[in-house]
Order: structure tokens, then sequence, then C-alpha cells
């Protein structure tokens, strides 16, 4: 008997795992579970343990995740109210991130293929290495070193042509002065 109760257990825990996140979670409910079909059964025969069992685990994680649903809501809601400073982002810097934007991408473009592919998939894709190591037929290592190289490469040519576009600016900026 407390075989197939340990052998439920599991199957209740993975059942759980899909509606709830955290384990400690899952473990919490499962006792809570099995303590309310016990208590359930020494007041009257259930009639199907089994379904009783899971139909009081779903109940139970739904209530659970309804509220930490709306703890949630409550601590944005009062984030919003008392602690965020909004920063206004200005016009200037918008100009700015927009030209190291630009600035990024011709760098980026400038890359050899495969060293392009590489930064690419990492870094605006997000993939892990060995996603992008399967996904190009390449090994991990070729993969870190084709991304390596890539962000030395781009970091080198932003920080020559920003040097570049900043004189531009201070020039015009002077010129604007003196006129």
């Amino acid at each position: 008997m407390e075989k197939q109760w340990l052998k439920l257990e599991a199957r209740l825990k993975a059942y759980l795992g899909r509606i709830l996140k955290r384990p400690e979670d899952v473990e919490d409910i499962t006792q809570e579970s099995f303590a309310r079909v016990l208590e359930a059964g020494s007041k009257g025969k259930i009639e199907y343990p089994k379904a009783y069992l899971y139909r009081t685990a779903r109940n139970l994680a739904l209530n659970a995740v309804t509220k930490k649903s709306y703890q949630l809501e409550d601590f944005i809601e009062d984030l919003q109210d008392s602690t965020v400073i909004e920063d206004e982002v200005t016009l200037e810097d918008q100009v700015i991130a927009q030209r190291r934007f630009e600035l990024f991408c011709r760098a980026t473009a400038e890359l050899p293929d495969q060293c392009r592919r590489v930064l690419i998939l990492c870094r605006v894709y997000g993939l892990s290495m060995r996603e992008v190591s399967e996904r190009l037929g390449i090994s991990i290592s070729t993969a870190e070193k084709h991304l390596a190289k890539g962000l030395l490469r781009c970091a080198a040519y932003m920080e020559n042509h920003e040097g570049n576009s900043q004189a531009k600016d201070r020039d015009a900026g002077s010129r604007r002065r003196t006129l």
C-alpha cells in the first residue's frame, strides 16, 4: 500500500508541477492534498479517492496561484504609487542611443559572415552557445571564439567611429557659436 501511495505522490507532484512553478509550492500542496483526503476519508467513505485527491490538489494549487497573483498585483500597485520615480528620457539621450545603435549595426555589418551570425544569435536573439553551435553546425568552442572576436571588433569599430562623431559634433557646435 505504501508503494502505491509513493507512486501516486510522485505522479501528483508531476501534475502539480505543471500548475505551480516553485518546487516548494508543489511539495506543500501535495502534503496538504493528502492531509485533506485523509481527513475527508475519516469522516466518510470516498468513492473515488484518486480522483478526489487530484481534484483537491488542483483546487489548492489554483487557489495558491490566484493568491500569489493578487499579492503581485498589490505589490505592483503599491510600487507604482509610492516608490517608482519616472525617469524621463531626454531627446538628447534618445538621439545618442539611436546613434549608438546605428553604429553597432554598421559595426556588425563589417564582421565576417560566421562571426556576425554568432553575435546576432547570441546577443540579439539570446540563444545559448550550445543552441548557436547546433544551429550553425559548429563546435561550442568555435562559436565562443567567433563571439569574442565579434564583440572585440564591434567595440573597436564603435570606439573609433564614436570618437570621430563626437569630434564632428563639437566642431559643428563651436562653429555655430562663432557665427
